[in-house]
């Protein structure tokens, strides 16, 4: 009898060594080696509000995602500019380029809510100048904090609409 119960008692405790790496892989979120989560749907249009040294700048995300990739395009007042990153999880990165006289790069990393939806993303931005560096100086020489705070939510479907055409009076954009 003390034999068996030993026997039960080893057969227990291997398989618990066997299992909790496993386990605790799940519970933390995490998935075993070898095995990839797929990536959070982050396709479509989004509304960005972007914390600055300014104040708060508006913006609309058109982001399209083939996997882990992402691609697309970021508005704000400054004109149409193009970004490229990734999303793993429901975590992403992405950089916009502006260009011009001043060139500079905006790293944006975030985090899809799922408490909200999948509608609402959350994270923080930081500039990128040419040369690699965080850091920059603002006017009069104060150094700006580079992290600034970004939120954005998915905006709604639209209908697409047919027939419908530019009025005379509407501005041509390229």
């Amino acid at each position: 009898m003390t034999k068996y119960i030993l026997s039960l008692f080893g057969a227990l405790l291997f398989s618990c060594l066997m299992i909790s790496p496993l386990a605790a892989a799940q519970a933390k979120g995490n998935t075993p080696a070898g095995e990839s989560a797929k990536p959070a749907i982050v396709s479509g249009k989004w509304q960005v509000s972007l914390e600055g040294r300014l104040g708060t700048e508006e913006g609309v995300l058109q982001l399209q995602q083939d996997g882990a990739k992402l691609t697309g395009t970021f508005e704000d007042i400054h004109g149409l500019s193009p970004l490229s990153g990734t999303v793993a999880e429901n975590r992403l990165s992405f950089d916009v380029q502006f260009g011009g006289q001043r060139p500079f790069t905006l790293r944006f990393n975030g985090s899809l809510d799922k408490a909200a939806g999948g509608g609402e993303i959350k994270g923080t931005s930081e500039a990128i100048l040419p040369d690699g560096s965080r850091a920059f100086l603002g006017h009069a020489g104060e150094v700006v904090h580079p992290d600034h705070p970004w939120t954005a939510k998915r905006a709604p479907n639209q209908p697409a609409q047919s027939g419908v055409t530019a009025s005379p009076n509407s501005p041509a954009r390229n």
